[in-house]
């Protein structure tokens, strides 16, 4: 793991300002940018190894001659709040600058798609879109390969997990550990489409797993988004509301780092009186206090991933390919 001092010295910048950025310390004055530059170094320092970078291209035909496209769900801020799609992205330019394709970032203002009057070989899409985006670039590019979301899988490649089976990984880890009063705290996200809730496959497999065993209680449900600011708040009315659970199952680590700041303003020790378990595992996770139990995603991985696909479609490849990657619990400091 990257110290937070060979993070500074690489970003220009402090030990105190990288310590404030990856705490999301909301009262630093200092340039989404930099902000994001800080984020970025924090996770490549943590992926890169001996093995990265020893790494030689396994496609080498015509390599050179190849274009991919690049559109992300979230903006260069949500990447910051949320730097699991900043590692898929980082994950994908690695493997690209390796295979010696040359990868053009769309920007998406808002929920408009970008002006697409360039030739490209193929699209690769990071979260999650709506049917008319996805058509919109169906009609434009032949090869289209979705990470974090699996529309249309008779015709598209993806790579995703499998969340419900992550959830109950996880709530089978918790009871191992003898919690039975679990809460919940997540968000939901939207798409232009009719304004389409997404995000709620952990939501939902956390209902049905704890209703089966007989345990579930909505009070301890909170619901907001999957920022760190809405997991500061989501907590401090978790707190207000006086019955708190043993232990609570947090949709994301930026949520997670923002409910671990209102614990301890509170003087609510973590894991003593409160269990806390994230999801993702972002290089930010390593860095709090205590450090976040949390359930990691390759999520580097899964953007390398997607590139191989995109270069077997280019090989020839016809037939669609959903790759679902697993997951891992890391267990840090926040759960007893």
């Amino acid at each position: 793991m990257a110290t937070i001092k060979e993070i500074a010295k690489e970003a220009g910048v402090s030990i105190t300002t990288v310590s404030r950025v990856l705490n999301y310390d909301d009262t630093l004055s200092i340039s989404t940018a930099k902000r994001l530059l800080i984020v970025e170094i924090a996770e490549r320092l943590e992926y890169q190894t001996p093995r990265n970078r020893r790494k030689k291209p396994r496609f080498s035909q015509n390599q050179d001659e190849r274009s991919i496209g690049l559109v992300e769900f979230v903006t260069d801020e949500g990447e910051i709040e949320d730097p699991y799609y900043l590692g898929i992205r980082m994950g994908i330019e690695k493997k690209c600058q390796d295979e010696q394709i040359h990868l053009i970032k769309f920007p998406r203002i808002g929920n408009s798609n970008p002006t697409m009057d360039i030739v490209l070989d193929g699209v690769i899409f990071i979260g999650k879109f709506s049917t008319a985006e996805i058509r919109e670039f169906e009609a434009r590019y032949q090869n289209l390969v979705f990470i974090d979301s699996s529309p249309f899988e008779d015709e598209y490649d993806s790579v995703t997990i499998d969340i419900r089976k992550a959830v109950i990984k996880v709530l089978n880890f918790l009871m191992d550990k003898g919690y039975r009063r679990i809460g919940y705290i997540g968000g939901i996200e939207t798409v232009e489409e009719c304004r389409t809730p997404i995000g709620e496959k952990r939501y939902d497999a956390f209902i049905k797993y704890m209703k089966k065993k007989g345990l579930y209680n909505p009070e301890f449900d909170f619901i907001g988004d999957f920022t760190p600011q809405s997991g500061y708040k989501l907590m401090n009315q978790a707190i207000g509301q006086g019955d708190l659970p043993e232990v609570f199952f947090v949709a994301n680590d930026s949520i997670a780092i923002g409910a671990l700041r209102a614990l301890n303003e509170a003087k609510i020790k973590v894991p003593d009186i409160l269990g806390i378990i994230g999801f993702n595992d972002i290089p930010t996770a390593s860095y709090t206090y205590p450090a976040l139990t949390t359930v990691k995603i390759y999520n580097e991985f899964m953007g390398e991933k997607a590139v191989e696909l995109m270069m077997e479609r280019f090989e020839g490849r016809k037939i669609p390919v959903k790759i679902q990657l697993p997951v891992k619990i890391i267990e840090r400091n926040t759960i007893k």
